[in-house]
């Protein structure tokens, strides 16, 4: 009987333990685990990036690809062995597929900007601005055969003054809905300022908004007339590493980064 007794004491003590386990652990449900898988902070990935005394850039090109300044921008790259984020016009992409392919085909992060980039078109209203964004997400399909990831940029920032302001936050409401961050920046070099900004201009203006941003997101352009920013590129890409900067894209961006971007106004911004 005591045998007896002390079975059903080890039974019930085991039960507890159970119990305790059941309802104090985290559930892992598929689509938790799709949002690690998503945002890459599975291995190593979160002791690395949740330092918050790295130095993190971003470099991202806007309203490409053109068809001399963009594969000039992806030879410096790639000699530095850096990698980019591109921003893409879709109507653009569509004259220039073969370079579109080369950028997917080098690991660089493409994204949609815009199909036709037409401020007037595009903000007229949230309908007409949605059916710009999926032809410009279709381009990008259709020719690197690979769907881009839930990102964008509103041509002209999330807070620009061409759009009407109820209009554009219907926009980035029904982004957010949809399950898409759009995405700004913290770091301009300046480069659309005017027709032709001189490359010591753009190279000052991006180490001057580096040296206090720790974490920055830098706007350039790959169009065709910004010759001076593709002058200005390996002075950049060389001073940031000199300082420190350790190179990202949006490509398995991590959810540490993703929230930094949050917190910053970067991504999301209201």
């Amino acid at each position: 009987m005591k045998k007896l007794s002390l079975h059903k004491h080890i039974v019930k003590f085991l039960y507890l333990l159970f119990c305790i386990f059941i309802f104090t652990t985290p559930f892992v449900t598929r689509n938790n685990l799709d949002m690690i898988n998503f945002y890459g902070i599975m291995d190593n990935d979160v002791a690395v990036n949740s330092n918050n005394k790295s130095k993190i850039a971003f470099l991202t090109f806007d309203d490409g690809p053109s068809p001399n300044n963009t594969r000039k921008i992806l030879k410096i790259l790639k000699e530095n062995d850096v990698k980019a984020t591109f921003f893409i016009v879709g109507t653009k992409g569509e004259a220039n597929p073969q370079i579109l392919r080369e950028l997917s085909n080098n690991g660089m992060c493409i994204l949609p900007h815009s199909y036709s980039h037409s401020y007037k078109d595009i903000y007229s209203s949230s309908n007409s601005y949605f059916n710009d964004l999926n032809k410009c997400i279709d381009v990008i399909k259709r020719i690197t055969g690979t769907a881009p990831l839930p990102y964008t940029r509103l041509p002209g920032g999330s807070d620009n003054l061409v759009s009407n302001p109820e209009n554009l936050r219907t926009i980035r409401n029904k982004l957010n809905a949809k399950g898409i961050d759009y995405v700004d920046w913290n770091v301009s070099s300046g480069d659309a300022s005017e027709e032709t900004v001189t490359t010591s201009t753009i190279k000052n203006n991006v180490f001057n908004q580096c040296k206090n941003n720790n974490f920055s997101v830098i706007l350039m352009h790959d169009t065709y007339y910004k010759n001076t920013t593709v002058e200005a590129l390996p002075y950049t890409i060389k001073h940031l590493k000199e300082q420190g900067f350790e190179f990202r894209t949006f490509e398995n961006l991590s959810a540490w980064e993703r929230g930094t971007m949050i917190n910053m106004g970067i991504i999301n911004r209201r």
